[in-house]
């Protein structure tokens, strides 16, 4: 298909160093010329022109030392301005990975973990690039497409993890997530959430003006929208859901071109199936990494979490480590009570207080009962589940030990001292 592209060839402008090296030697030139023409004059006219094209030439120096001082100037302030600008991506990207670990905590409450929000990501990039879009919308684009379903945070986990199918009302509450998602992320000074919170309103409208939150068609949706509408159906069909097993890409493949120019915007589609034909199954593929290092990894984040009492931050980690292939039923074992002891240890050295130990149970005991709920969704054997309810029972019985511990300190700081 033809690419959208532009032309960006420019000429090569001249060395600014050459160029103001030049301008001076032909100052000093004239300055000599002019001087020693004054001192060999014979006549006062030729001395007096002498002096006027010395005077010129005097000028002409200053003003081309002036002129040499502007252009070191802007290169100072072009290289400033550049590292602004990378400091200010950085900054969009450090805001994006935080939203997106919100994402994610979201998606770990679901049946899917974290995996999805990185394959729309993926996705969304890989097409954005087949349509030849700017390369600053592609980049932004691995970082604000995960974003997409972001408000489903507002949706009761009653609705959002029921296994059976919706009732009306039901899916009216679930299709609010799009215009939540565009309340959380809009009015940004990144651009990266900017352009995330166009694809949270917009990723569910559909070509033919039939989809929500706004009913808008055709050209009137957002590009950004149109694409990672076709991400998202893709990788849903492709992805075991609760109430069914995943199709395969041939057949997710066959019902997406069943609905080409009513849900999908023809051409990005078309351009998606030549991704697809690029890079085949595999599309879906996750690179894994080596599995101590995940575990060691997500220790480290997990703790960091208790210690700030951040639970987001705690579930990302979790749901992070699973889809790196971490198997849910270890992640007790491997991430949970283990930072529960190194929480323990920062509190025995008095670098967390007994308030910020509690708040780190709990939210353990919360990520294990999500866990639970996840594995409860992937028919995990019974086994498995009751590993999970010990754990619960063992951070119960710490939390319970820790408020004691805590009142029995206090009324010992409140009883009156014998007086001798």
């Amino acid at each position: 298909m033809r690419e959208i592209t532009a032309d960006r060839s420019k000429p090569t402008p001249p060395d600014g160093s050459a160029v103001g090296t030049w301008r001076w030697a032909v100052g000093v030139v004239l300055a000599a010329a002019a001087g020693v023409g004054a001192v060999l004059a014979g006549g006062p006219l030729l001395a007096s022109g002498c002096v006027l094209v010395l005077a010129l030439a005097a000028g002409a120096v200053g003003w081309l030392a002036g002129e040499r001082h502007r252009e070191v100037l802007e290169r100072e302030i072009g290289d400033r301005s550049l590292e602004l600008r990378k400091a200010l991506t950085e900054l969009e990207i450090a805001q994006a990975e935080t939203v997106r670990r919100l994402s994610m905590a979201v998606e770990f409450r679901d049946e899917d973990t974290g995996a999805h929000i990185e394959r729309i990501g993926r996705f969304s990039t890989l097409l954005a690039e087949q349509i030849g879009m700017e390369e600053e919308f592609c980049e932004r684009m691995v970082h604000a497409a995960p974003l997409h379903d972001v408000g489903k945070v507002a949706i009761p986990d009653a609705i959002l993890l029921k296994p059976g199918k919706l009732t009306a009302e039901e899916r009216a509450i679930v299709e609010t997530h799009a215009e939540e998602g565009h309340r959380l992320l809009k009015g940004s000074s990144s651009a990266i959430l900017d352009l995330a919170a166009t694809i949270a309103l917009s990723h569910h409208e559909k070509w033919d003006g039939s989809g929500y939150p706004r009913g808008i068609l055709g050209e009137t949706i957002p590009i950004e929208g149109r694409i990672v509408a076709i991400a998202d159906v893709f990788d849903a069909l492709t992805s075991d859901r609760v109430y069914r097993k995943a199709f395969t890409v041939e057949e997710a493949v066959a019902m997406m071109r069943a609905e080409r120019g009513r849900h999908f915007d023809p051409v990005l589609l078309d351009a998606f199936l030549e991704v697809l034909g690029t890079s085949g199954p595999d599309a879906r593929e996750q690179v894994r990494a080596d599995p101590i290092a995940v575990a060691d990894s997500a220790l480290e984040t997990f703790v960091t979490a208790l210690s700030r009492a951040d639970a987001e931050m705690a579930e990302g980690a979790v749901a992070q480590a699973i889809e790196d292939g971490i198997a849910a039923v270890e992640m007790p074992g491997e991430v949970i009570e283990p930072a529960l002891r190194r929480v323990a240890e920062l509190r025995e050295r008095g670098e967390i207080d007994a308030e910020r130990e509690r708040a780190a149970m709990g939210i353990a005991r919360r990520v294990l009962a999500t866990l639970r709920r996840y594995m409860l969704g992937r028919n995990e054997e019974p086994r498995a589940l009751e590993q999970i309810d010990e754990s619960i029972e063992i951070i119960e019985g710490l939390l319970e030990r820790a408020v004691a511990e805590d009142e029995r300190r206090g009324r010992e700081c409140t009883a009156p001292q014998a007086v001798g």
